[in-house]
């Protein structure tokens, strides 16, 4: 009886490290047969501690200064209609509206403006992000001017205010430029692309010209002042 048990044993043993597979030799180049390398055993690195002082030259150690965080308008402020524009050289103090687009024969086109200019979202940057915003309005209808028909008088260095309820941002006229009405994206986008790849927060003010007429597109850029951000509010008529 206690033989029949110690060969039951030594049957269960054998099927238990038959289970366990041998290791293969593995052919050289050569053809001679090496034994294979155990697997290395990997140990987790200490995790670094990032750092959270910068050190002088002196080696001491300071707080890093924080970046300012992003000031713009959101979409829904503007189609508020208490965001506006404000050019003082011009006398320009005027709310801002959102256009609309639709697509037509030819491609899309947007709401005409009317006594205000218009904020084209989603061609370009919204309002005090990186990148170009576009904003464009009349010269005139007939003999009555309109909100730019001045708008050829601006020069590099004059000032175009975005003043929301809780915060203003002014911008500096940078460059101006008359372009046929068939390379005006073609110049938009370029500039929008320089300002993204730039980390430039640009404003376009976009009109028909010369005055009374449609043949070109005059585009006023404008670049953001920086730290040009105030709580003052300011009442505006509509």
């Amino acid at each position: 009886m206690l033989f029949a048990i110690l060969l039951l044993m030594l049957a269960s043993l054998a099927c238990t490290r038959g289970d366990v597979p041998v290791p293969v030799a593995i052919p050289t180049e050569g053809g001679e047969l090496v034994e294979p390398t155990a697997e290395p055993t990997l140990v987790p690195a200490e995790p670094t501690a990032a750092p959270t002082q910068a050190p002088t030259e002196d080696g001491e150690l300071v707080e890093p200064t924080p970046l300012p965080a992003p000031v713009f308008f959101l979409r829904e402020e503007v189609m508020s209609g208490r965001v506006a524009l404000e050019i003082p050289k011009i006398g320009v103090t005027s709310y801002l509206r959102m256009a609309e687009e639709a697509m037509g024969p030819n491609g899309p086109y947007f709401t005409k403006p009317g006594e205000h200019p218009l904020w084209i979202p989603g061609w370009g940057a919204e309002i005090g992000n990186v990148g170009v915003a576009l904003i464009y309005g009349h010269r005139q209808w007939g003999p009555v001017p309109k909100v730019f028909t001045a708008l050829d008088r601006l020069e590099i260095g004059d000032t175009i205010s975005v003043i929301g309820e809780e915060k203003t941002l002014t911008f500096t006229v940078s460059e101006s430029v008359v372009v046929d009405p068939e390379n005006f994206w073609a110049t938009f986008f370029r500039s929008d692309d320089a300002a993204l790849q730039e980390g430039r927060v640009q404003i376009a003010l976009v009109t028909c010209t010369p005055w009374g007429t449609a043949r070109q597109r005059l585009i006023v850029f404008a670049e953001l002042l920086p730290k040009e951000v105030s709580n003052d509010l300011i009442e505006i008529e509509p």
